[in-house]
């Protein structure tokens, strides 16, 4: 009987030995299998310690730790690509005190807010970004294009309709116009009280979706700090706004200008 054959012989009859004989076998026998296995067994043991760790780290972390959110964007607004964010200090520009829908209005700082398209652009497959109900443009080489517009560009539009308005009323007041002149020039489409009271509340989710926590400091008078903000000399933290103009200029759907 071989040397291997033997040790499993022995260990087979081990349990039927009177005990004493069966103790000082079973060392015998435990001894040898320890010297045939121990690499094994301490790898084994290795091996599952290593697992019983990794599973009770995992739930540890499952039931003790934070969710992390990450803001993340519907596909349809990656479709812009990634917009850097450049620290832009708040100031006033009195460039902006006019009508924005004035006589003036071509040569108005207001006007060129608005990119060539008005921020309307043309998005030839809008099932692969996940979107619907555009406006279709009937292309027969793009039977599927449709027109969406840009957020920020209805929302400049609406903020320059209530400057607009009150620009007009204002005029009025100081007795710049008459009453029938007013009248006339309240009566403009995008000047109308129920596009102010849509522009308002439009504005006002515009404002509380883009989240703006920036701290503002407090405002000096006459030299000395009082109570209360005019938010100048604020740093804010602001998506670079030559990258938007530039991508809804390039994919516009059509060549309209101005911010009316």
């Amino acid at each position: 009987m071989s040397d291997l054959q033997h040790k499993f012989a022995d260990a087979e009859s081990a349990s039927f030995l009177p005990k004493e004989e069966n103790e000082i076998e079973s060392e015998h026998v435990h001894h040898l299998h320890s010297q045939e296995w121990r690499p094994w067994r301490l790898l084994a043991h290795i091996f599952s310690y290593t697992v019983l760790f990794l599973i009770s780290f995992g739930l540890g972390r499952h039931s003790s730790a934070p969710e992390l959110k990450i803001d993340t964007f519907p596909r349809s607004q990656s479709m812009i690509g990634q917009v850097l964010h450049k620290t832009i200090i708040f100031k006033p520009d009195a460039s902006f005190d006019e009508d924005p829908f004035g006589p003036d209005m071509v040569e108005s700082p207001w006007h060129k807010l608005s990119p060539p398209g008005k921020g309307h652009i043309r998005v030839d497959d809008p099932p692969a970004w996940n979107i619907s109900g555009g406006y279709p443009l009937n292309d027969a080489a793009r039977p599927g294009a449709e027109e969406y517009t840009l957020s920020v560009f209805h929302q400049l539009h609406c903020l320059a309709a209530i400057k607009s308005r009150m620009s007009r009323l204002q005029d009025w007041y100081e007795g710049k116009n008459d009453q029938e002149y007013l009248r006339f020039a309240l009566g403009e489409e995008h000047v109308r009280g129920y596009h102010i009271y849509h522009c308002f509340d439009y504005i006002r989710q515009a404002i509380m979706c883009a989240g703006d926590t920036a701290l503002e400091r407090a405002r000096m008078v006459d030299g000395k700090l009082a109570r209360g903000v005019d938010g100048w000399g604020v740093e804010h933290q602001c998506r670079d706004w030559d990258i938007i103009f530039n991508w809804a200029k390039e994919h516009r759907s059509g060549d309209d200008e101005g911010i009316d």
